[in-house]
């Protein structure tokens, strides 16, 4: 962004430049597939953008890739890596979108991702896989698993396809892939980022969340998608700040903040030593710049919330009718309700099954899914209160812990969390990067950046190995 602000580089020539990296390296070389396709406008855009006189805003002529859940009116498709989609057509831009719009942006393409944001399959062998996109790897092991759902948003991040990128999260799907790819992933609290025109597993619990290379870029990212939309109820609650960069101050941002410590879970044998010391050395280190921890904490619910299944039996409950509004909205499709979607699938399944796509059990069960029981809703509720009960009986800031490992902890509630590079773990396709997370309460994305650029600042992480698939 600094060159494009500096006059070194135009925007024409940036879109250029990333147009032929994705060349070299989506279908063709490593085959990476981070990208389902790309907007045939952006270098049309880049040109006019260079020539008008006045700077639309903070990311004038910024390329920029979102996630292919989020509506673009444009010559690009909106499908979920889905093939049911392609070829319908949106009724506008999703309020994200035009609001990157607004401030400059270029759509550059769109992300690939694990299909229907990884709410089709029960199991799922592995993620960033859809039919249209085919298998996303990771920007660091050959042929690996990248996390999803969010899984090329954070491959293009990584490996420089873009500047930034947009992801969305319901459960685990921003910060998770960018902790397997070396980025930074915050996940907004629900209502700070609009969700209209873009489409939904559950209105509880979506959210849509910027991802970049640096903490920096993740807050000016942030200043310019939240706002308040009409079309999405929960922003009109929202709290945003006029700028997050306001909050970045280095390592001095670990000062006297209080941490509670959440220790590592054995979700994806991540109890490993290096792992386990790695994290432990990076709790001293926050100690030793001034934070407060408190090491453990014993989280309220936290049997219930890991192994209930109120949190899916809620996002089943609800999927189809958030779902049918969605394809509702829509043009030029014969797609109009979740059962359409199942009938498609059953009568493709040689472009919508595969071992990595082997079912569409979700759609099933949420298609015939009761509605959600008294009982049910009440757990519901009692279980999203308790990451504030946690931090308020221990007078926490925010709480700490790896980044793969409980997202859920802050999914049900709709809190924020931010995914930072902690380190590498040796494997035999190569360096594989985990990341460390920091999640609080409602409307704490500043304590969180603030939390995220100290760590960034201290340890310099993501400079340490570049990613097997960045340019030369």
């Amino acid at each position: 962004m600094d060159a494009m602000h500096n006059n070194k580089i135009t925007s024409k020539q940036l879109v250029e430049l990333y147009l032929q990296r994705i060349d070299q390296v989506n279908l063709k070389g490593p085959s990476l597939h981070a990208l389902i396709e790309t907007n045939p406008d952006a270098l049309t855009i880049a040109h006019r953008l260079d020539h008008e006189r006045n700077r639309r805003g903070k990311l004038h002529g910024i390329p920029i890739i979102v996630k292919d859940n989020m509506a673009t009116y444009d010559k690009l498709n909106t499908t979920a890596g889905s093939y049911a989609l392609l070829g319908s057509k949106v009724s506008r831009d999703a309020f994200v979108v035009q609001q990157l719009r607004q401030a400059g942006a270029i759509i550059l393409g769109k992300a690939s991702l694990s299909e229907w944001s990884n709410f089709r399959s029960l199991v799922v062998p592995r993620n960033g896989v859809s039919g249209r996109g085919g298998v996303s790897k990771s920007a660091y092991v050959t042929d690996g698993d990248p996390s999803g759902s969010s899984s090329g948003s954070a491959i293009a991040v990584s490996i420089g396809l873009c500047t930034v990128a947009l992801g969305t999260e319901t459960d685990g799907s921003v910060v998770a892939p960018a902790s397997r790819n070396g980025i930074i992933g915050l996940k907004p609290t629900v209502g700070l980022t609009s969700r209209s025109n873009v489409i939904p597993i559950s209105f509880r619990q979506d959210t849509v969340g910027p991802m970049g290379k640096t903490v920096t870029d993740v807050a000016l990212l942030l200043e310019v998608i939240q706002g308040v939309d009409p079309r999405d109820n929960a922003t009109l609650k929202s709290r945003p700040e006029k700028t997050y960069t306001q909050f970045l101050r280095g390592t001095k941002g670990f000062k006297n903040v209080r941490l509670g410590v959440i220790p590592p879970f054995n979700f994806t044998n991540k109890t490993a030593p290096y792992i386990v010391s790695t994290f432990n050395k990076a709790i001293e280190l926050m100690c030793s710049y001034g934070a407060i921890v408190q090491n453990p904490v014993n989280f309220t619910n936290m049997d219930q919330l890991l192994n209930s299944t109120t949190e899916l039996d809620v996002l089943i409950a609800e999927f189809r009718q958030n779902i049918n509004n969605y394809l509702s909205t829509l043009t030029n499709t014969k797609m109009h309700t979740l059962q359409d979607l199942i009938n498609f699938n059953n009568a493709h399944k040689d472009l919508e099954f595969s071992p990595y796509l082997p079912d569409q059990q979700l759609f099933i069960l949420s298609q015939e899914a009761p509605p959600l029981s008294i009982e049910r809703e009440a757990e519901y509720i009692r279980l999203s209160k308790s990451l504030n009960q946690t931090m308020d009986i221990y007078n926490l800031d925010a709480l700490v812990a790896m980044s793969e490992d409980y997202a859920s902890l802050a999914a049900v509630g709709g809190y924020p969390i931010i995914s930072v590079p902690l380190g590498y773990l040796q494997t035999a396709g190569g360096p594989q990067p985990f990341g460390i997370q920091f999640m609080g309460r409602a409307w704490s994305e500043g304590i969180l950046l603030q939390l995220a650029h100290a760590f960034e600042q201290a340890t310099h992480i993501r400079d340490k190995v570049r990613p097997k698939y960045a340019p030369s």
